[in-house]
């Protein structure tokens, strides 16, 4: 074995302790096994330690079997270990007679045991019996009751489709009316805002009308000014020339009348 012995010791125990049998069991195996590692060893120890409780079991077993109070009273007086160790030999002198003395006390006890478990095992099937009877019964009711509460759900939930069938056509037909009625108004609306387009180009053709005739107007009163200005131009040039003239032939007489 490759393992350290002081590692193993340290290594069992916890689980052990150092001065038990068990302890020395545990290292037996491990030798015969030859582990290289600690971990091939938790094996042997879970093997150990259910063998030392499966022995610590049974020897409780037995004692308490032995010294637990047996019969139909449960007294305390009367356990396995009275019948046992009661002298059947204790009037005679013959050890055989002294055996027989206690196997037939075992046997009468043992019929007895019999006879008062067959008595309570047949007033237990009765009352399973009486039980499965009333079981049966309120089974039945329960069964009859819940079938009921089961028809009535069904009766309702068929009611409660009917109710939502009901409502989703009602549903659909106003969705149906609405939309007509949404149709409708969209239609209405297309055909006002057409016909706010149409004033609405109709009063700019008329404001372009308007400063169409604005404009011509306004063209007219120049070309009118215009010509009134000329006109008047050419009449202050006319008096200008006609002053001139005037003055010219003034001079000209008065330049005539002091030659002479």
């Amino acid at each position: 074995m490759n393992l350290n012995e002081n590692e193993v010791n340290n290594y069992l125990q916890p689980f052990f302790g150092r001065y038990k049998d068990s302890f020395q069991q545990a290292w037996v195996e491990i030798l015969e096994c030859n582990p290289q590692t600690l971990e091939e060893i938790t094996p042997i120890i879970r093997r150990v330690r259910n063998k030392d409780i499966k022995e610590y079991m049974n020897k409780k077993y037995r004692e308490e079997s032995l010294y637990k109070p047996i019969g139909k009273n449960r007294d305390e007086k009367f356990t396995l270990e009275s019948i046992l160790e009661s002298p059947g030999n204790e009037d005679t002198e013959d050890k055989e007679n002294g055996h027989n003395a206690i196997y037939k006390k075992m046997a009468d006890f043992l019929i007895g045991e019999y006879l008062d478990q067959k008595n309570r095992n047949l007033e237990l099937r009765r009352e399973r019996d009486n039980h499965k009877h009333r079981l049966s019964s309120v089974i039945r009711l329960r069964t009859i009751k819940l079938k009921r509460e089961e028809l009535k759900f069904k009766k309702r939930r068929q009611e409660d489709r009917h109710r939502r069938y009901i409502l989703s056509v009602m549903c659909y037909l106003y969705y149906l009316n609405q939309k007509g009625r949404n149709l409708e108004l969209k239609r209405r609306e297309v055909e006002l805002k057409a016909e706010r387009l149409r004033l609405r180009g109709e009063w700019l053709n008329f404001k372009r009308d308007r400063f169409e005739s604005w404009k011509k107007l306004m063209e007219d009163k120049g070309k009118q000014k215009e010509n009134q200005f000329r006109l008047e131009v050419q009449l202050q040039r006319e008096k200008l020339k006609f002053k001139k003239e005037h003055f010219y032939r003034k001079e000209k007489k008065r330049i005539e009348r002091g030659k002479k």
